[in-house]
């Protein structure tokens, strides 16, 4: 209704500025028929009537319409269309209220002479200013309201710091304290009902239980994925009474949820239609699930002192020095050319060198180590070419280096206002700019450095970044820490699929269920019609019951209570320790098919190594990752290694790190997260109880199972049309178990994913199994004495 009303306010906007544009810009050639003395007028009814109505309403209104027109256009495109209260519908009066007071005081020839003549005569000037001012505050705050709201919230609390000692500190406590019953009044996260006994007050520990509840309502509906529109928990009190004596005292509470969306369809494929649905506490409590609506304010968790280690700003005279010896230096060995510029960094500074007419880039580019000893025995690298520039980089470390905090990323536009899918805070560049990057569009990453460079840290950052970002409903996290101690702190998020592992064998076996994840992502998505994980969770949103009924299957087992695919990552922190071992190749194996493949169906890798030699890093594993993060290392050989080029060797550590995509290479200095502010991340997310996916332990305890898809070399089972050759041995299996399941026969018969859905099919076609029944296990229809 809310949206009707908006569009016929602006489709009406529209059509008055259309009317008084053309009448104000025709005026002297349309008669006025006596709206005022003129020599002119109209003949025929028609045209005295028509021209006589187009002069009344610009009498009246007048060209300034044009500004509440293009702006109440501009606020319902970006945001009143998106939301469509019953406020939005009132935000017309009070931007026109403040657009004809902005006409009248800046440009009055834009009213129309009645209406010029009704506000000069009708509103004294404070009237008018009165006026003005509160329209635009309506105007604000009905527009904005949440980030108004914020602000005027900020001011109260900057007025409070200020201590004023003047007889207006009455006035303004009393302020304080309306603002304070006002905001108690009409908050909007406000849903509590209250119904309490005049006389007797709400003991805090039950108040403290209604909160708890009102904090996890959102979650207590197993209905999915069926969304409610509103809900709110009534709190009650029955006293019993005799002779003026309280016998009894009764209080509880329930959850009620209305406006549910009619006939939405559920997991288990039946019809809901249901109006108005009441949970006790305790049974809401027992089927908590997370809502992506009541996710964390992380930002605000991870919060370090800005400036707090901040050095000061190098002057005037550091940069002439540096300058000067450059040019020295330089002129010695006869290279013509000047330097123009110096971009300024938080770690290192870059100087712009042009080179003279007919000077080559490679007499500079041989001067490097020369250059490093006339400054002390900087480290210096040179860019070329730069992008968007004629000159040669020349980057110095600057001394002493600024650092660079997680906070300075995750608070930046880049990261806040970010488009991406898996948003990785990666630092700042050479120029002091943040840099943020896409993981999904990488799609894997390769990091390698020293011990004490700063790779560690970096995997903190990233990690963090992506938890800020992405709630255990979009993201999925698989962490494999063969030294035990780096990953540890994550032990307790609720993103985990399985614990932190820490062996070789199970790092073989979760790597393993993640290729047959893979495919059965693959499957679903063939069944769709899409070609990667974005395409298949918005196709979901509005597809109808039969494409969904072909998933099904797929979902069979599944814990999960929603058909939507979140991302996969996984982070391995030491790869070198895996490699190395019994399971190396198999690990290799199942890296490198992940790599090449698993893109599309939304798992992507990170693999950290402090050991980037070519026994570890392979030519297999390079010519699958094509992002790749070197920090410092030890040797050209090692830069080589991973970057297919030398420079790494010449960083300076402490987060410094060169950053390859593709054929370009990027320097970046990596952001720095203290230890307590991760645990104070990790504390706050671990109140929402992690729970492994009863299925992929089970996979891991039994040590997983051979795919034979899985192998270098792939076998052929025959011709679609003929009948599987393990089809007797899975209805054996399915008959003593009576039960049917796809990882049941992937378990007993060690075939793959796919191969154990057609079994399950087959059978169901022939009258062995029942039809899928949802998240029920199907029924085995066939005795066991027809085995013999």
């Amino acid at each position: 209704m809310n949206t009707k009303i908006l569009k016929y306010e602006l489709f009406s906007l529209f059509f008055l500025t259309v009317i008084t544009l053309v009448v104000f810009y025709y005026r002297d050639a349309l008669p006025d028929n006596y709206l005022s003395i003129s020599s002119a007028s109209s003949h025929g009814f028609f045209a005295y009537y028509g021209i006589s109505l187009l002069n009344f309403i610009n009498y009246y209104s007048g060209p300034w319409v044009l500004i509440p027109c293009a702006l109440f256009t501009s606020f319902y495109v970006f945001i009143f269309s998106k939301r469509a209260d019953w406020i939005d519908v009132l935000n017309i009066i009070f931007l026109s209220i403040f657009s004809v007071w902005t006409a009248f005081y800046l440009q009055p020839t834009l009213l129309g002479s009645g209406l010029f003549q009704i506000l000069t005569s009708a509103f004294s000037p404070f009237t008018s200013f009165l006026l003005w001012g509160g329209s635009l505050v309506a105007f604000t705050w009905g527009t904005f309201r949440g980030d108004f709201t914020t602000k005027i919230k900020l001011i109260i609390t900057e007025i409070k710091k200020v201590d004023i000692k003047t007889p207006k500190d009455k006035a303004r406590a009393f302020s304080e304290k309306y603002f304070t019953l006002l905001k108690e009044k009409f908050s909007p996260q406000s849903k509590l009902k209250v119904i309490e006994n005049a006389e007797n007050e709400i003991d805090p520990e039950l108040a403290e239980q209604v909160a708890s509840a009102q904090k996890d309502e959102s979650r207590i509906i197993q209905i999915a994925p069926m969304q409610m529109s509103s809900s709110e928990i009534i709190l009650t009190e029955r006293i019993v009474i005799n002779n003026g004596e309280i016998l009894e005292s009764e209080k509880n509470f329930s959850v009620v949820v209305k406006s549910v969306n009619n006939e939405e369809v559920g997991d288990d494929g039946e019809y809901v239609d249901e109006s108005e649905i009441g949970l006790s506490l305790k049974a809401s409590i027992a089927t908590t699930k997370f809502n992506d609506d009541k996710y964390y304010d992380l930002v605000k968790v991870v919060s370090h002192k800005k400036g707090e280690q901040k050095f000061s700003q190098p002057d005037d005279k550091y940069f002439h020095d540096i300058i000067s010896k450059i040019q020295l230096k330089l002129g010695e060995f006869k290279i013509q050319g000047r330097i123009i510029n110096v971009l300024k960094g938080p770690v290192v500074d870059t100087f712009e060198w042009e080179l003279g007419v007919g000077e080559k880039v490679s007499r500079l580019t041989v001067t490097a180590e020369d250059l490093s000893l006339a400054l002390s025995g900087s480290p210096i690298r040179m860019v070329y070419p730069m992008k968007g520039r004629t000159t040669v980089g020349i980057e110095v470390p600057r001394n002493p280096r600024d650092f660079i905090f997680l906070d300075e990323i995750i608070s930046s536009k880049d990261y806040t206002q970010t488009a991406h899918q898996l948003p990785l805070a990666m630092g700042k560049d050479a120029f002091g700019e943040p840099v943020v990057v896409d993981l999904a569009s990488m799609p894997h990453m390769l990091v390698a450095g020293s011990t004490g460079a700063g790779k560690s840290v970096f995997i903190n950052s990233i990690l963090v970044s992506l938890l800020i970002k992405k709630s255990p409903n979009q993201m999925k996290l698989i962490l494999i820490d063969p030294k035990q101690l780096e990953l540890a702190l994550y032990a307790r998020l609720p993103h985990l699929l399985m614990p932190v592992i820490t062996e070789a064998k199970t790092a073989a076996t979760s790597l393993l269920w993640a290729c047959q994840e893979m495919e059965r992502r693959y499957s679903i998505m063939s069944e769709f019609g899409v070609r990667n994980i974005e395409g298949f969770n918005h196709k979901l949103k509005r597809a109808p019951r039969e494409l969904v009924d072909k998933i099904r299957k797929f979902y069979e087992y599944s814990t999960e209570d929603t058909y939507e695919l979140p991302y996969i990552v996984i982070i391995v922190d030491e790869f070198a320790d895996l490699i190395l071992t019994q399971k190396g190749k198999d690990i290799e194996i199942h890296i490198c098919r992940l790599a090449g493949k698993a893109r599309a169906a939304g798992i992507h890798l990170i693999l950290a190594t402090q050991r980037p030699s070519v026994d570890v890093i392979t030519g297999l594993i390079k010519s699958n990752f094509p992002t790749r993060v070197s920090f410092r290392v030890t040797s050209a050989i090692d830069s080589r290694t991973i970057l297919n080029a030398m420079g790494a060797e010449k960083l300076l550590g402490k987060g410094d790190m060169l950053y390859k995509q593709g054929v370009d290479t990027t320097r970046i200095h990596s952001a720095y997260i203290e230890e307590d502010e991760i645990e104070a991340l990790t504390d706050k997310l671990a109140e929402m109880a992690p729970s492994f996916n009863p299925n992929i332990m089970e996979f891991l305890e039994n040590g997983g199972e051979e795919d034979p898809e899985v192998s270098l070399v792939t076998r052929d089972n025959g011709d679609a049309g003929e009948r599987d050759d393990k089809y007797d041995e899975a209805v054996r299996v399915v008959v003593e178990h009576r039960s049917a399941s796809a990882s049941l026969l992937q378990r007993r018969l060690g075939v793959g994913y796919n191969r154990a859905a057609n079994l399950i099919e087959e059978m169901e076609s022939k009258g062995v199994v029942g039809p899928a029944q949802g998240s029920k296990p199907r029924k085995v229809l066939m005795g066991s004495e027809s085995l013999t």
